[in-house]
């Protein structure tokens, strides 16, 4: 687009739109994390993640969210929360929404496909998850710093015990 500058000459800046991306930090209790480690045929070593992944043509943030959750885990939460919403408006524009969730129940009628990943369910107690975060292990950066936040800020300690607890 042309873009009109202060000493009033003119530019051509473009920018990069993509699919609109779901993450879910997945708590089995408060102090006990669901985390992926995966491997992609892509990629050369495995690495630790959340569940999430690619918003589909036609649906929500929230729906992306529970797909992914099931299709990666097999199960589906009885608690779920919009957690952080980005929307990314820089050079790549997309929006980005972490979730969280907990009280999960089996669901083996999910659909998966998952020939394009090796996902393996690692149950990881808070400070080990705190840790991967201070190593920055985790895919995510912006789970890495909810999750950091969730640790060390106290309001938002208090917003996670309110979520967990109710």
């Amino acid at each position: 687009w042309p873009q009109k500058m202060y000493d009033g000459s003119t530019r051509t800046f473009e920018c990069y739109v993509r699919e609109d991306t779901v993450a879910v930090i997945p708590f089995l209790d408060p102090d006990t994390l669901l985390l992926t480690h995966q491997e992609q045929p892509h990629l050369s070593e495995p690495f630790w993640d959340i569940p999430g992944g690619r918003v589909d043509p036609g649906e929500s943030l929230e729906e992306a969210a529970l797909r992914e959750l099931r299709e990666e885990t097999r199960f589906k939460p009885k608690k779920f929360q919009l957690w952080e919403l980005h929307n990314h408006r820089t050079m790549a524009r997309f929006s980005e929404g972490l979730y969280v969730a907990t009280d999960f129940i089996p669901d083996e009628t999910a659909a998966t496909d998952l020939a394009g990943e090796r996902i393996r369910l690692v149950e990881m107690k808070w400070p080990d998850v705190i840790d991967l975060c201070f190593k920055q292990k985790l895919r995510r950066r912006d789970a890495m710093l909810a999750i950091l936040g969730m640790h060390y800020d106290p309001a938002t300690r208090e917003r996670l015990q309110s979520f967990l607890n109710s």
